[in-house]
């Protein structure tokens, strides 16, 4: 039930924890079901519609209350539909298959009363629609967009009774991320068309304002997954998302979605390690977005491995900077599944139903994996003891160079006969101590926080954290280490990619240089052959 080890995969030169974890089985529901979604709605887990076994739409839902699942009509069956939990209370369903098999679109759209258990079929979408996405904007309406195998457009949900055609979106996607930004604000965007085809230009809708292009999107695919989710589940505050991406050797990372001024803002996440593709037993396999617990600073991407015998659960710890990865796995399991699993109020992770690679054969298990448990917290934090411990190593080095330097400078240096030092005015040795106690705490700050990892990171960033000004700090690092704020910066993210590539010699440079902090390649090679004297490639050769 709980975490039983810790194991730091060394045979595959991954950086990377991995915690084995013992997930606990809770009674099945009364249906199979692949294709549905999975809520919370009146303080109970509640899934709704999909896929059933032979790959037949199932018009019910169930309700898990009192140890048990209570099985309940829909209208209408959803599968792959939408689900808009809204403040009210009240869920809004719309539109899935037509068909069994997974054929056709519909218009279907139908309300979840949960203090009721009652469902009512009361209207129409704009469109024929499947494998769409929605979001509840802060002024009540509800914002549609998405399509599979039929032509998309952006819908909107008054709230009461009538969706109507909104507009047009200057590229059709299928199930995409509808990322709500406060007030009556929503960007569009998604890393597939409605044909399944990946999108090689790639553009983020907005309701206010034209589409923008984002050229980072093209060297990075967002994640597809064919899965039903709700966008809020990836939202960490109010209007910043995590989202998953990968680049063209399948490497997985994670975005982070915001405005500035309106208009929207992506970038990597920095984690302390790269996304672990591999474990112990082979390739890992994901599939899906990031689902926040926002609590707790902590998100979650699901896994399985090629013989869907494992579960894997990655935790990304996003409120530390970089941010902590621990990869999470079980052991041989009759049936791993995928779905989008949901998080608990608890702050655990359910994985309900899914499939276990076949979607005529879906599955009705429901599984809770522990990560609020004592057990649970002390694996996952266990990482960080480490890195404490080599922050201290650090600083302890960096304290000793200081006070060579220090001598050095102070040491005569005429031939000969030693000569007493000349006597300095009391103020220097006043100004020589402070700069040396504030070049220690630049240098701990360094270490412990690893705050060269982030890529726009300036003097001003530093001097806020240590309280100063910034013209000391930029002084300080220049009299006392002979270097700019950015060559000194540097060196950490140098010493970074040493490290990455002395772990995993084989991982690609463009990796290396965003997960030491580097905006561009050129940037990683010029600054890693200043400090190296080489190139990545000769000093790899010399390890």
């Amino acid at each position: 039930m709980l975490f039983a080890a810790l194991h730091v995969n060394a045979a595959n030169d991954n950086p990377c924890p991995e915690v084995r974890m013992a997930p606990e089985r809770l009674p099945s529901m009364n249906m199979p079901r692949s294709g549905h979604n999975i809520f919370y709605a009146n303080g109970e887990l509640t899934v709704t519609g999909g896929h059933t076994t032979n790959f037949v739409p199932t018009p019910t839902a169930e309700y898990y209350a009192d140890g048990e699942w209570h099985l309940m009509d829909m209208a209408y069956s959803h599968d792959n539909g939408f689900a808009v939990v809204m403040g009210s209370g009240e869920v809004i369903l719309g539109g899935g298959h037509a068909e069994p098999l997974g054929i056709g679109q519909t218009f279907m759209v139908e309300r979840y009363q949960p203090s009721a258990h009652a469902f009512d079929g009361f209207g129409s979408l704009d469109r024929r629609r499947v494998l769409a996405a929605a979001t509840q904007l802060d002024d009540g309406r509800i914002i549609i967009s998405g399509n599979h195998y039929a032509d998309d457009a952006i819908g909107c949900f008054d709230g009461q009774s009538q969706v109507q055609h909104l507009g047009s979106v200057r590229q059709g996607r299928s199930n995409p991320y509808v990322l709500r930004m406060g007030g009556d604000e929503a960007f569009i965007l998604g890393g597939c068309d409605e044909r399944d085809r990946h999108l090689d230009t790639v553009y983020v809708d907005r309701l206010k304002g034209d589409a923008v292009r984002v050229p980072l999107l093209e060297q990075w695919r967002l994640v597809y997954t064919d899965l039903p989710f709700s966008s809020e589940a990836c939202r960490i505050d109010h209007d910043t998302y995590l989202l998953t991406a990968t680049d063209k050797t399948g490497q997985l990372a994670v975005f982070k979605v915001t405005r500035q001024q309106g208009e929207p803002v992506i970038s990597l996440l920095p984690t302390a390690c790269p996304i672990p593709m591999q474990s112990q037993w082979g390739t890992i396999a994901y599939k899906g977005p990031v689902v926040v617990d926002s609590v707790r600073q902590r998100g979650y991407i699901i896994g399985v491995d090629s013989l869907y015998h494992r579960q894997y659960v990655l935790a990304i710890d996003y409120g530390r900077q970089p941010a902590g990865l621990t990869l999470c796995y079980t052991d041989p399991m009759e049936r791993a599944a995928f779905t989008i699993p949901v998080v608990t109020p608890d702050g655990d992770l359910l994985i309900v139903g899914g499939i276990p690679g076949d979607n005529y054969k879906p599955l009705a298990d429901v599984w809770l994996y522990h990560f609020t448990t004592e057990a649970a917290a002390t694996a996952l934090t266990s990482r960080q003891v480490w890195l404490w411990a080599a922050g201290i190593v650090v600083l302890l080095i960096a304290i000793l160079i200081c006070m060579i330097y220090i001598r050095r400078r102070s040491r005569p240096s005429g031939p000969g006969i030693e000569q007493p030092p000349a006597t300095a005015p009391a103020g220097a040795a006043v100004q020589d101590a402070k700069a040396a106690e504030l070049m220690e705490r630049i240098s701990q700050l360094m270490a412990q926080e690893q705050l060269y990892l982030r890529s726009d990171l300036k003097v001003q960033d530093v001097a806020v954290a240590l309280q100063t000004n910034s013209s000391y700090v930029s002084e300080c690092i220049n009299s006392l280490r002979g270097q700019s704020f950015s060559q000194f910066v540097n060196t950490y993210r140098v010493h970074h990619a040493q490290e990455l590539l002395r772990q995993n010699p084989s991982m690609k440079t463009a990796i290396v240089a965003m997960s030491s902090g580097f905006t561009t390649e050129a940037s990683f090679f010029r600054n890693f052959k200043a400090v190296t004297g080489t190139t990545p490639r000769e000093w790899l050769l010399n390890v």
